[in-house]
């Protein structure tokens, strides 16, 4: 049976790679927003703007074949949430 972050390790690994992120996957938190916005609080996000938020979408089609509706772009703020959306759609 899949590890129950093995999904998330596998997104954040994509985003690393199709971004060109200057990041180590150990050092990425699942829970840190993926988007750079000024009234976030709390952990710090991974700086992604909104060409990256294109990018990502472009990522989840390539990789699990998941068309993202406009609809559902705000709920893609963490990588947790990410791979969440990849089990709902593909469920």
């Amino acid at each position: 049976m899949e590890d129950l972050r093995d999904l998330e390790k596998k997104v954040a690994q994509r985003i690393i790679e199709k971004l060109e992120l200057d990041l180590e996957l150990e050092n990425i938190s699942y829970t840190a927003p993926l988007f750079t916005s000024p009234e976030q609080g709390g952990e710090k996000s991974l700086g992604l703007d909104s060409v990256d938020g294109l990018e990502l979408v472009v990522m989840l089609y390539e990789a699990w074949g998941i068309k993202v509706r406009a609809e559902e772009m705000p709920r893609l703020t963490t990588i947790e949430r990410v791979a969440d959306f990849i089990r709902q759609k593909l469920a």
